[in-house]
């Protein structure tokens, strides 16, 4: 292999890995915008448009295995339902830590995962931490998509009910969820 080809297949490969990081920029930040700054879900039609443009980031045959978070799931509709009726009514995602292997129009990547949530059902705060397992595929039509996603090593701790609140709101978040929902885990 030439020179001027090992240079271009070194740039084809680091264009990939900057796709697929942008990939997974877009898929967070759709994420957290399913959620509103008062810590409640986005009005049923903006959650759903958000839902679906999150499962746009997935192949139409994605499989997202998730065992910890309600079931496997098949394909984009699947993943769309999935997305729109989570059990936050808050999130902050934090992917770091990528390892990405790209080969010719495949990939495959490890993230490490961070997410501060509340819970819908009884406005506890926890924080989540895992490991993804992913692979890509390079499409003509939409470049770099999801093809799987795998959690792995999953933690999930309380924050508590502590003095500090996360954000202004939270206290009025609290004071709207029956204390009933708050001390039933």
């Amino acid at each position: 292999m030439s020179d001027f080809s090992q240079m271009a297949e070194r740039l084809r490969r680091l264009e990939a890995c900057e796709a697929i990081r942008q990939l997974k920029a877009r898929y967070t930040a759709l994420a957290d915008a399913k959620y509103t700054a008062d810590y409640r879900k986005q009005a049923p039609e903006r959650l759903k448009e958000l839902a679906v443009a999150q499962a746009a980031c997935f192949t139409p045959q994605a499989i997202w295995y998730g065992a910890e978070f309600g079931g496997d799931r098949v394909g984009r509709d699947a993943l769309a339902q999935w997305f729109e009726q989570s059990p936050w009514c808050f999130a902050a995602h934090y992917y770091v830590g990528a390892d990405i292997e790209v080969d010719a129009l495949q990939a495959r990547a490890n993230w490490r995962l961070w997410q501060l949530a509340l819970r819908e059902d009884s406005a506890e705060a926890v924080l989540l931490m895992a490991r993804t397992e992913e692979t890509y595929r390079y499409t003509d039509a939409q470049g770099w998509l999801i093809d799987s996603m795998r959690f792995c090593d999953v933690q999930v701790t309380a924050l508590g009910n502590g003095a500090m609140p996360l954000a202004p709101g939270l206290e009025a978040l609290r004071a709207r969820t029956p204390l009933s929902m708050r001390t039933a885990h």
